[in-house]
């Protein structure tokens, strides 16, 4: 499977990159590079090979997700230049 320059332009722009004719030639160029490698292992002859199997669930040495509230909201509100009221900006980044 190949990509056209046009399908990786519009994977690109869906990623919100801009690329130049340069940098577009090099993207095909790696991704279908990437592409053809995927499909050498259509060629591997499996059917002796077992399953893969994942190890046995441990339990997690991480701490437990607590909910704590911060000690000086304002001080931080204050010092962010991205405030509306008691909230923060978030640019919008979809289209409506």
């Amino acid at each position: 499977m190949k990509l056209t320059s046009e399908e990786v332009n519009e994977i690109a722009l869906e990623s919100r990159l801009v690329l130049n004719e340069q940098e577009l030639a090099g993207a095909v160029r790696y991704i279908n590079n990437f592409l053809d490698m995927l499909d050498r292992f259509k060629e591997l002859d499996l059917k002796d090979v077992e399953p893969f199997s994942f190890a046995e669930a441990i339990e997690c040495p991480l701490r437990d997700d607590t909910v704590v509230a911060f000690k000086n909201t304002e001080a931080i509100l204050r010092e962010s230049e991205h405030v509306d009221g008691p909230y923060f900006k978030v640019p919008k980044i979809m289209e409506e």
